[in-house]
């Protein structure tokens, strides 16, 4: 089982992704988990970001699941496959070539969890941009293109307060 948390930088999907990690393996669960891929990009990211930068991380998103899947009963990913691809299509528009790779990657996850944008977990970092404005237009990209690719997926909502409770949300809808 695949669970995967996206969304713009900076919302606290890692943090998430390590709550969910932790509470599952409390109950004895083998639970493995692929961290951001972007981090280790040796292109420019964010506003900057290039074809070559995004394609790197998609790419290098995919290749990081496939290593992992095998290792654990459920793999927790702070990313998406949705998520390098939203980049790209923010700064070049939508792919022939990219979106029916994306497209075909999202079915292998059990659960995709939309984070969206919450307070307090954009830091100035020297890797994630810090333009609230940018970090907006990422969003409104996620909720345009999740439409058209008719991707399901669970998202957080204003009742959902706290991590532990947003935790236990994901959880409940496993079951």
């Amino acid at each position: 089982m695949k669970i995967a948390f996206f969304g713009t930088h900076g919302t606290g999907k890692t943090t998430l992704a390590h709550e969910l990690m932790s509470k599952l393996k409390k109950t004895g669960v083998d639970a493995g988990f692929v961290g951001e891929v972007a981090r280790n990009c040796p292109f420019p990211i964010n506003e900057g970001t290039t074809k070559k930068s995004q394609i790197w991380i998609i790419l290098n998103q995919i290749i990081k699941e496939l290593e992992a899947e095998e290792k654990s009963d459920v793999l927790i990913c702070d990313r998406s496959v949705l998520d390098g691809y939203i980049y790209y299509v923010n700064k070049f528009g939508r792919s022939n070539v990219l979106e029916p790779l994306v497209k075909e990657h999202l079915k292998t996850y059990k659960r995709l969890v939309k984070v969206p944008i919450r307070g307090g977990f954009l830091k100035k970092d020297k890797v994630r941009s810090t333009d609230k404005e940018f970090k907006k237009r990422i969003d409104l990209q996620f909720n345009k293109l999740l439409k058209v690719l008719k991707v399901k997926y669970t998202e957080l909502n204003k009742e959902d307060k706290t991590d532990e409770q947003i935790v236990l949300r994901v959880l409940s809808t496993l079951e």
